[in-house]
Order: structure tokens, then C-alpha cells, then sequence
């Protein structure tokens, strides 16, 4: 029987990782054009995906397919599952050819379903979930260090905590790297040159205009972001966030700032900021705000929605429908 894999979780990077580990395990670079073969599981039927793995490799010790974003894995997706065929599906999963190895990559997935039970029974089942934020640093300072400079633990924190996952955290590693050039470390004030210094002041701003209904404030502060070339789901990442975080600070009020700094592991500064903007919003008001956030990253993930505009529909929504507290 063929080997058989599935990767899934918000760290793509890390997945991406682990699918190129493999690959280049049986696939050598000079044989991928043949015997190496992606697939689009949002548009790939399993019909499709089937007639990839059937043909043999040519050159290679094994033929390998990826099939990334395979949302027929996750609750109620069923895009490889319009042309049908589930059943024949999971009885080729359940006998591949020993000359295969099959992998599967995807955010979520639905461990109820048939076919994710034949992975567990017959593959290999890894999640990638996002590291805490203590992992997080010393994943970054371990990549700074792959990549060529070593990183001050205060810089390696501050990139933690301004960045949504480790693809864009390794991203933000090699600009630093490239900005520094002969110095021998990176340090805090270089992140702040590079790393959009503005942003974190921005989301303030924009949190505090959210928080007093000022409208036109919200939204051309959102607007500064976004001209910045901040990435809407990355904007959307930072407010989510931070509202997550206000909540927190909102549900454990009555604590002390030292208890609250050690039990959210937040910055002094932040902290400071955020007891200050919690007493603007009530619990319930920023739960209905964070279910506002969830939707809307299924939306620009989906492609449902315009990035700009589901931005601006999600600041209006805060600033307007918000009962501001006397």
C-alpha cells in the first residue's frame, strides 16, 4: 500500500514544510515536472485526484500528489463532492498503490467524516495548530538564526506578538535580515523601522475611534492601514486580536495589573491601554464583535467579499451599532 498523509491547521507554513519534506524524500528537483503533481482540492474532484494517483512514476522512486486546500474535509464542504463518487474515493484511499504517496493539506477538518477516519486508520494525521505565544518567540529566533543573523529575544517577542502566524512572521525574518545587512544581530529598533511601525499605533486609533462611535475617524484610519499595505486579513488578524484580548481583560476585571500582566502576558504599554478602552464596551458587546470578526475571515477567505469592503462593513458595524456606556 501507498503512504498516505494529512496535514491541516493554521500554520501553513509549517505544512508547507512538511509537504516539501516528503516530496523531496522521493521526488529529486530534476524528476518534479514528471513525477510530482499538485492539486487544488477546492476545485479537484475526486475523480480527478484518483486519475493523478493512479499514473506511475517515471523516474522518481515514488509518484507524489499534493492535494492543498482540500475543504471536502472540513463540515459541510463538499467541493470535490459535486461530480460525486465519495464512496469509490474512500475505497481507493483504502488500497493506493504501493507506488504512491498521497498527501492532503487543510485548515480544518470534520473528524466525523469517512473519509478522515480512513487517514487515521491507514495514514498519517498531523495537526499544524498556531504555537503559543513563548513557542512563537523561540521559533523565531531559531528562523533568524536559519536564516542567517541571530535575533534579540526582546525583537523575537515584539515580531511575535505583531504578526498572525509563522508564514508571515518568516516573512518579516528575511526583510529584517536583508535590512541589517553587516550587523551582527537584529534588534527591536529594526523591527520597528520595517515591520510597519505605524500599524500598532493605528490599531489603537482605530480601536479608540471604534470605542467613542467616531465613524469617519474609524474609517480613515482604517484607511491609513490599508494604504500602508497592511494585508486585510492581516488587519482583520490584529483587530480580532486585540478584541480578543480586551475580552479578556474585560471578563478578569478587579484584578491586579500585575496579576493581569502575568495571567495575559500582555506589554505594560497594551495593558495600560486596553484597561483603559474596556471600559467602553460591555462582555456581550465584545463577543457580538468578535463573532463579527470570525464571520468575516470566513468571508475574504471564501472570496465572498470584497477585502476593502468587509473591512469598512466591520468598523462601520463596531462604531455604529456599539451602546456607548455613560
Amino acid at each position: 500500500m501507498g503512504e498516505l498523509y494529512l496535514f491541516y491547521g493554521q500554520e501553513k507554513l509549517l505544512i508547507m514544510e512538511a509537504v516539501e519534506k516528503i516530496k523531496n524524500k522521493y521526488v529529486p528537483e530534476a524528476y518534479e515536472a514528471v513525477d510530482f503533481q499538485k492539486l487544488d482540492g477546492e476545485v479537484a474532484t475526486y475523480d480527478d485526484i484518483i486519475s493523478a494517483a493512479q499514473v506511475a512514476p517515471m523516474l522518481a522512486e515514488k509518484r507524489v500528489v499534493a492535494v492543498y486546500r482540500a475543504v471536502f474535509l472540513e463540515e459541510g464542504k463538499k467541493s470535490a463532492a459535486k461530480s460525486g463518487g465519495e464512496d469509490r474515493f474512500v475505497k481507493f484511499l483504502e488500497n493506493t498503490p504501493p507506488y504512491l504517496c498521497l498527501i492532503f493539506s487543510a485548515e480544518k477538518v470534520d473528524r466525523r467524516k469517512k473519509i478522515f477516519k480512513v487517514f487515521q486508520q491507514r495514514g498519517f494525521v498531523k495537526e499544524f495548530a498556531p504555537l503559543n505565544l513563548k513557542d512563537k518567540v523561540r521559533w523565531i529566533e531559531s528562523r533568524s538564526l536559519k536564516h542567517g543573523k541571530p535575533m534579540e529575544p526582546s525583537a523575537a517577542s515584539f515580531m511575535a506578538q505583531f504578526t498572525s502566524d509563522l508564514y508571515h512572521a518568516d516573512g518579516e525574518i528575511k526583510k529584517a535580515v536583508s535590512y541589517v545587512g553587516g550587523k551582527n544581530r537584529i534588534e527591536k529598533k529594526d523591527l520597528e523601522r520595517i515591520m510597519s511601525r505605524s500599524t500598532e499605533a493605528n490599531i489603537f486609533s482605530l480601536i479608540d475611534a471604534m470605542a467613542e462611535g467616531k465613524v469617519a475617524q474609524a474609517v480613515n484610519t482604517l484607511n491609513e492601514l490599508m494604504y500602508s499595505g497592511e494585508k486585510s486579513l492581516i488587519i482583520l488578524f490584529m483587530i480580532s486580536r486585540y478584541f480578543m484580548n480586551l475580552f479578556a481583560v474585560k471578563a478578569n476585571e478587579g484584578k491586579t495589573f500585575n496579576e493581569l500582566q502575568q495571567e495575559l502576558n500582555l506589554h505594560p504599554y497594551t495593558l495600560k491601554k486596553m484597561l483603559s478602552q474596556a471600559r467602553n464596551f460591555t462582555a456581550d458587546q465584545l463577543k457580538d464583535i468578535l463573532s463579527l470578526c470570525q464571520q468575516l475571515d470566513v468571508e475574504l477567505k471564501r472570496g465572498r467579499i470584497e477585502e476593502r469592503k468587509g473591512l469598512e462593513m466591520l468598523v462601520l458595524k463596531i462604531s455604529q451599532n456599539k451602546t456607548r456606556k455613560a
